[in-house]
């Protein structure tokens, strides 16, 4: 498999002689609105064109709606017949911002030889947790590729466990920005009266991640482009440097091309 680090959440990876476009987020540097009142965001500028980022795209799979995974300018670049696969929640809102070639993938979908499975995500802990909505991951299997486990945005948990446990792969992608909500800059309003717990997997979690899945290679991503992220690529680097210099962990650069 080839896996490119694109921005934020977004992979393009060609797996089985497919090749998806994960959780397209296209918009310019500063073309949404803060999260943290740090920064608008996304705080840097796609790596690539537009068009080379979709260049060869067979098919996208979308985790959730929130606008860091799927965002106006990725809409807007999109053939409404491009062949889009989401979670079962969001079907129904794909469909009606005019998409008209979208699947659910409710557990388990074959396409040309590659098995994708959905897997469940936890978007946080305590008192956000509701607030954050339904989010997925997905295991990617095919005969002449090694077992890929992209997490999505979910923290460590016991559900993440279960899929190791399950799927055994042998490449893990999580999510490992932190990321978190302050009340002192609240953009939920009254449903939410306090500081939130990370949003997706921090430095202990990702340390965690790497213990559970000994046998995986494991890639830190979903870092770097938001203004609530709550660490740096450098600080996640310094925090679990000895899973980096044993060559399990890697914290690519966007853009950046990672052959397994």
């Amino acid at each position: 498999m080839e896996l490119q680090l694109i921005r934020n959440a977004t992979v393009k990876l060609q797996f089985g002689g497919v090749t998806f476009l994960i959780d397209p987020y296209l918009g310019g540097k500063y073309s949404q609105p803060s999260l943290a009142g740090r920064s608008k965001n996304p705080t840097v500028d796609l790596p690539c064109s537009i068009k080379e980022i979709l260049e060869g795209v067979d098919y996208i799979i979308v985790s959730h709606l929130h606008p860091d995974h799927f965002d106006d300018e990725a809409q807007h670049n999109l053939s409404r017949q491009a062949p889009i696969f989401c979670q079962p929640q969001d079907l129904d809102a794909l469909m009606s911002s005019g998409f008209g070639n979208v699947r659910a993938i409710d557990r388990d979908l074959d396409i040309e030889g590659v098995s994708i499975t959905r897997t469940d995500c936890q978007h946080g802990s305590g008192e956000i947790l509701p607030l954050m909505g339904v989010a997925s991951g997905f295991v990617f299997r095919h005969l002449e590729e090694k077992t890929l486990y992209w997490c999505g945005d979910t923290v460590w948990y016991d559900g993440v466990q279960d899929v190791i446990d399950r799927h055994k792969p042998e490449v893990v992608v999580c999510h490992a920005g932190g990321n978190a909500f302050a009340h002192s800059y609240n953009v939920f309003g009254p449903a939410f009266s306090g500081d939130s717990e990370s949003l997706v997997m921090d430095a202990g979690q990702v340390l965690m991640l790497c213990d559970y899945a000994t046998q995986a290679q494991v890639l830190a991503t979903h870092i770097g482009a938001l203004d609530h992220d709550s660490l740096t690529r450098e600080e996640l680097r310094n925090r679990t440097i000895t899973q980096v210099e044993r060559g399990q962990l890697l914290i690519p650069g966007d853009g950046q091309k990672m052959i397994f």
